[in-house]
């Protein structure tokens, strides 16, 4: 044996493939929170007002979620390997365009076309996950998958405050077709073939328990992100701060979202998903209603805190939900997970634009009002256990 042979380490096919699924969350996720608080800075460099600029947000959520419904279907009679090196090969160049427009119209045009394309990275990188990994192993690499997510959303947001805001298009550009050439290079035999069997969304909305969990992910979306996609323009207007102090304050956000996620997986495994999700809704209610009276920046900071960890406690409890029902409807639960957070985050920052034009503390106000509602139905909607899911 030479000494190339005794040092040569096995490189397994299915780590690269999930370090490519990784890759491409991080491609898809760097700029989504760090668009909104770029927002007034595109609005002052283009010299077109906020409300106009914010119209990024919806445009790519939106189409986001309609596409999403589209990839379970479409992988079971195309090849996961080409639908992944066509959507991400789109990908970098619709955000190549984006960052070398000047126009708004061409800008929201091109971020509709970004929505379609990077909608299947999630919904297709679980059922791979679930496919190609043991059970045991499952939830630390769906944990690596979104946690990529995470890291991305930080770095974009810290690019906000430091680097001219057309580079939020640039560097995704520049991951999705890194991407792509790994995947025009990579040998994946089976992994990445056409999906077997049928999906069925109908099969998912027949069954009551995952009917109501779905109208309950689709309403909370709607309400968070009519609050959460406002919050770049919120804190220019009504608190007039710099674009760098603004971007920290997203950081923060970021930051305070892990810890959420770390809080609500505790509350989920030692109280149950009813527990992780009232106290996740109420403590985002309480937060959205602070909001609504202006305070000086450091209490502000507090809300913001708020607004991270309640919301990600609250999503812990019900992804957890989502992983309790059976392993036959995986691939239609987790294109509907990505469908219906999207399209309600997309229509609640539209509806929540019509009312925030005329004052940010009374559309505040009314959702944090609305959450509290919400909450007084979730012992309806949320089963107590994993057993009750089933």
């Amino acid at each position: 044996m030479t000494w190339r042979q005794k040092n040569e380490v096995p490189i397994n096919p299915s780590h690269i493939l999930l370090g490519l699924l990784c890759l491409q969350q991080a491609a898809i996720s760097l700029n989504v929170a760090a668009l909104s608080a770029v927002i007034p800075a595109i609005s002052r460099d283009l010299a077109i007002p906020d409300l106009l600029v914010a119209k990024i947000i919806p445009y790519y959520m939106i189409s986001y979620g309609i596409a999403a419904l589209g990839y379970a279907p479409l992988a079971r009679k195309v090849a996961v390997r080409t639908i992944m090196l066509g959507t991400m090969s789109l990908f970098a160049v619709t955000n190549f365009l984006c960052g070398v427009s000047d126009s708004i119209h061409l800008i929201l045009f091109f971020r509709v076309l970004m929505g379609v394309f990077s909608a299947g990275v999630v919904p297709l990188g679980l059922i791979l996950i679930g496919r190609i990994f043991e059970k045991g192993v499952r939830g630390r690499l769906v944990g690596l998958f979104f946690s990529c997510s995470f890291v991305a959303s930080v770095s974009g947001i810290i690019l906000s405050g430091v680097a001219h805001w057309r580079w939020q298009f640039f560097i995704p550009a520049g991951l999705g077709l890194l991407t792509a050439i790994f995947l025009f290079f990579t040998s994946s035999g089976d992994s990445l073939q056409r999906i077997e069997g049928r999906t069925d969304y109908g099969n998912v909305f027949r069954d009551a328990k995952m009917r109501n969990i779905f109208i309950f992910i689709t309403l909370m979306s709607t309400l968070y992100h009519g609050v959460d996609r406002w919050l770049g323009v919120y804190m220019d207007r009504v608190y007039q701060l710099q674009q760098l102090t603004i971007s920290l304050l997203f950081g923060l956000m970021a930051v305070s979202s892990a810890c959420g996620q770390n809080i609500g997986g505790h509350l989920t495994d030692q109280k149950g998903r009813l527990v992780s999700c009232r106290v996740g809704i109420l403590v985002l209610a309480v937060g959205v209603m602070l909001l609504s009276v202006k305070s000086n920046t450091a209490l502000l900071a507090f809300i913001l805190i708020l607004l991270a960890v309640g919301w990600t406690i609250g999503h812990n409890g019900v992804s957890t939900v989502l992983t309790d029902f059976p392993d036959e409807n995986r691939s239609e639960m987790a294109s509907l997970n990505s469908s219906l957070r999207f399209l309600g985050g997309g229509l609640g920052f539209l509806v929540s634009g019509i009312f925030v034009e005329k004052s940010f503390a009374l559309t505040f106000l009314g959702i944090s009002i609305l959450m509290f509602t919400l909450s007084l139905f979730l012992k309806k909607i949320i089963p107590e256990t994993a057993k009750d899911a089933t």
